[in-house]
């Protein structure tokens, strides 16, 4: 109750007791997540050892049973039944299965992974295999030996046996062991021993340690010399976590700086991250991968968890008990000045009733710098209103006053402009007017105003006096005293404003136009000057917002004689219009607005009509006429040319209506031009469908447009996508071929372009509703029942 009382009527003592518990709190925090991630780390780094065992145990085992084939491969090679079979010189057939069976059946005792073997014979040029069933074809294993890849001597090859048993093909994967001798100048061996061992024994040790922790997601799979899963299981989800696994495990190893027989790292798949570790056999030249979910390694330091929020819970108790200890002490000094100021004012603290004690502090303060201010507003207003009275009037009316009237003017309203230099005004024109009216405040636009004053008369006062006047229209002024010696200061005027413009633009997204005035002796003729600088603006017309306008930059254009454009450039942008060539007009258009850029503003103005009014009748005259859009455009573009502050901009809106004049009357030819597209790749694709590499992106890059819009055309036209028709395309002249009944299936494969023949029979049965042989056995059953013409 005592504490409740206390902290009701001190809140900043609370936010100091408040702000010192959560400080400590935050800390403990902290500290707690560093000791509990680094808890995680090694428990990963933990469970990581703990999977290389696994993994290095499986090698061991593995080590060994290559070790047991390799020489049992090296005593087979020199068996007597061997060596007789692989020597002879004239074939024996009976000779040959009486020594492979006695070889066989010894073998197949002894050691029960033996699938097969396999002698190879020189003189005869002929493979003799021998095993499950008792006598096979394997022509993979001719096909290998023909090949021109060197065979590894007692190297294990990982295989896919095709046995062809009741006359279907029967998948058998072996591990292949070769063993060979080959002469100085020969090519092939001079005879061969091959071992085909059963992968039970290293599979079958793998899936024994998986089906212990299969509920968890713990999994040791086995990547073949080629990097395919040696045995996966055969569901999508499965597939694709498999692929990803072996991709990721690829990119690792890429990464490494060396090339590591074993690591260990973190992955994420489907929103659950894994712990995975690899371990290379290098004896057989395969891949072990071990994968594991991390939250299950997690799962066991929750205990360890819940310890460190018992703990932060006591530190912030011990936190607050010292805290308002320690608060109480820093709170004394604030409590007696709080004191002292309430004491004897109308509104004490107590009374106040919202807000700690600094608010209360904050809010006396304020109270009295109000009043401050009051009685400074009071002095110093009737003094700021009467010298903008009298320089706007020295500005703007002809006032004809002697040199102490003025000094004595200048001295009471504190002007500090001096009496015995030269003059010179400085107009700064905002740009956009009437977007500036309609997007700003009364408040803010004078606000504004004001700050063009400020910062344009701070830079410029670094080398000249000057006093600043805003006229409450859409520009200010700046009366600029120009010392002797001065007569080219614009120059340094220059630089000046264009840093003034820079910081405008930048805080406020505004520019302006400077207009400078010439230089006057007298103060008197400030009127004049104003006058002059005035005039000088219109030319903002001509060189555009955010320039700097002078009397000499000025003379050029002032002296110039012409009274418009060359009429050459009209003729010549006549011709362009008419050919309705957009580069032709752009051009013209850019000659004739940087001639007209030349002129005086009132011939300027003059000739913009004039290029205005011959444009819209060129087109109207044209045999192939503008569209009734761009005619009403130009035409009631003439009656907004005033609003337009440049001639920049009268430009980029003619022909931004000519531009999109013709680019509308084009668009009637893009249909036509997409129907030539699509017809080219239809053709393109019926005469090069057995090129394996025909897709999307062959096409679009032969064609030169981009496989988004070729195949947003394609599909908008056929109703079907580039990959669907060369499929069908394919398809269709596969059937072809089979009811002509002169290829084999797979020659037939080979010439549609498809490379994957299992994926040539899912997509023909899924169109045609049959298999291929039974489609060509259908057909060939058709043609026996047509009854021959007598």
């Amino acid at each position: 109750m005592k504490l409740t009382s206390l902290f009701a009527s001190k809140s900043f003592l609370f936010k100091i007791v408040l702000w010192i518990s959560a400080s400590v709190l935050c800390i403990v925090g902290i500290l707690s997540v560093i000791i509990y991630l680094n808890a995680q780390n090694l428990m990963i780094k933990k469970e990581s050892d703990n999977s290389k065992k696994i993994l290095l145990q499986v090698k061991y085992n593995t080590n060994i049973m290559n070790e047991t084939m390799s020489r049992l491969t090296q005593s087979l090679y020199i068996n007597n039944d061997i060596t007789s079979i692989m020597y002879a010189e004239q074939e024996n057939i009976v000779d040959v299965i009486t020594r492979l069976n006695n070889v066989v059946n010894s073998l197949t005792s002894s050691y029960p992974y033996i699938h097969s073997i396999s002698v190879y014979n020189r003189n005869l040029d002929q493979f003799y295999n021998a095993g499950s069933p008792i006598f096979f074809d394997d022509p993979q294993l001719l096909a290998l030996y023909n090949s021109d890849q060197l065979l590894p001597k007692l190297k294990p090859i990982f295989r896919d046996i095709q046995k062809v048993v009741n006359e279907t093909n029967k998948s058998e994967r072996v591990l292949s062991y070769f063993m060979y001798e080959t002469a100085m100048n020969s090519e092939k061996p001079d005879g061969a021993v091959v071992i085909n061992v059963k992968p039970e024994w290293l599979l079958g040790n793998i899936k024994q340690i998986n089906s212990v922790d299969r509920q968890q997601g713990n999994n040791i799979y086995l990547l073949d010399q080629h990097g395919d899963y040696t045995d996966v299981d055969e569901n999508q989800e499965n597939a694709d976590k498999l692929k990803w696994l072996k991709n990721e495990v690829l990119n690792h190893t890429k990464k490494a700086s060396s090339l590591e027989a074993d690591s260990s790292f973190k992955s994420k798949y489907m929103d659950t991250q894994y712990l995975i570790t690899y371990l290379y056999l290098d004896s057989i030249n395969m891949t072990l991968l071990k994968i594991q979910p991390t939250l299950e390694v997690y799962g066991y330091i929750q205990g360890f968890k819940t310890s460190i929020i018992f703990i932060t819970l006591i530190f912030l108790v011990m936190a607050i008990v010292i805290s308002v200890s320690i608060s109480r002490k820093i709170y004394g000094p604030i409590g007696n000045l709080v004191q002292t100021i309430s004491s004897g004012r109308l509104h004490t603290f107590e009374q106040r009733g919202k807000g700690d004690e600094i608010s209360y502090l904050d809010y006396v303060y304020k109270q009295s710098m109000e009043k401050l201010n009051l009685y400074d507003k009071q002095i110093y207003q009737y003094g700021d209103v009467m010298k903008h009275y009298w320089l706007n009037r020295i500005l703007t009316e002809n006032l004809k006053m002697d040199t102490a009237e003025l000094e004595s003017i200048f001295l009471e309203m504190k002007i500090s402009l001096p009496l015995d230099q030269s003059y010179a005004v400085l107009l700064l024109k905002i740009d956009n007017y009437k977007d500036f009216q309609r997007s700003f405040s009364s408040k803010d636009k004078e606000t504004i105003r004001y700050a063009m004053i400020n910062v344009t008369s701070e830079w410029i006062s670094r080398a000249y006096i000057n006093e600043g006047l805003d006229l409450k229209d859409d520009h200010v002024v700046l009366i600029l005293s120009i010392p002797q010696g001065h007569e080219h200061f614009e120059t340094d005027l220059t630089t000046f404003i264009q840093e003034a413009q820079q910081f405008v633009h930048q805080f406020y997204k505004i520019t302006f136009t400077a207009s400078i005035s010439p230089i006057s002796n007298t103060i008197d003729s400030l009127h004049t000057l104003y006058n002059k600088a005035l005039d000088q603006t219109v030319y903002r017309f001509i060189y555009g917002h955010h320039s700097i306008l002078d009397t000499e930059r000025l003379l050029l254009n002032e002296n110039n004689q012409k009274t418009g454009y060359a009429k050459n450039l009209e003729t010549r942008l006549q011709e362009a219009l008419r050919k309705r060539s957009l580069d032709d007009i752009e051009d013209a258009m850019r000659r004739l607005f940087a001639d007209i850029g030349q002129l005086n503003y009132y011939n300027a103005l003059a000739s913009t009509f004039r290029l205005l009014e011959t444009t819209k009748k060129t087109l109207e005259s044209s045999p192939d006429a503008a569209t009734p859009s761009l005619l009403i455009d130009l035409s009631s573009f003439s009656l907004q040319l005033m609003e337009k502050e440049t001639l920049n901009s009268i430009h980029e809106t003619i022909f931004g209506a000519i531009k999109e004049s013709l680019h509308t009357k084009s668009e009637g030819t893009t249909n036509k031009v997409n129907h030539y597209v699509v017809e080219t790749v239809a053709e393109y694709i019926e005469t090069h469908f057995q090129d394996p590499s025909l897709c999307l992106a062959s096409i679009a890059s032969i064609m030169k447009i981009s496989q988004r819009r070729l195949a947003n055309l394609f599909k908008d036209a056929m109703h079907v996508s580039v990959a669907d028709y060369i499929n069908e395309t394919r398809l269709a002249k596969a059937a072809e071929y089979l009811s002509e009944n002169e290829n084999s299936v797979r020659e037939i494969v080979e010439k549609v372009g498809v490379l994957n023949e299992t994926y040539f029979f899912s997509l023909f049965k899924k169109h045609f509703g049959i298999t291929p042989k039974e489609y060509a056995l259908k057909h060939n059953v058709k043609q026996l029942k047509i009854p021959k013409n007598e």
